[in-house]
């Protein structure tokens, strides 16, 4: 039981860590007002926004996805350690 849930887990972040890249590239090359790129901001979103509030305000760059790629690194070890 223990090696499904390191592999769930594990999975989760990679799928996570594989939506937040793509986020990242299409945030750069596709239109807001795109319907899958509004798919993806509302869904990224909720994960991004928390972050958001909590770190200051940097300007014109926006870490909280690398802070959330850190996070899903910390929880991917973190089960690989508890399990």
């Amino acid at each position: 039981m223990s090696r499904f849930l390191e592999l769930f887990i594990s999975t989760l972040v990679n799928i996570m860590s594989t939506l937040l890249m793509v986020y990242i590239i299409v945030s750069w090359f596709v239109s807001p007002y795109n319907k899958y790129r509004a798919m993806l901001d509302r869904f990224m979103n909720t994960f991004l926004d928390p972050i958001r509030r909590i770190m200051p305000n940097t300007g014109m760059f926006d870490l909280s996805p690398i802070i959330l790629m850190l996070i899903l690194q910390f929880v991917e070890s973190a089960a690989r350690w508890f399990f």
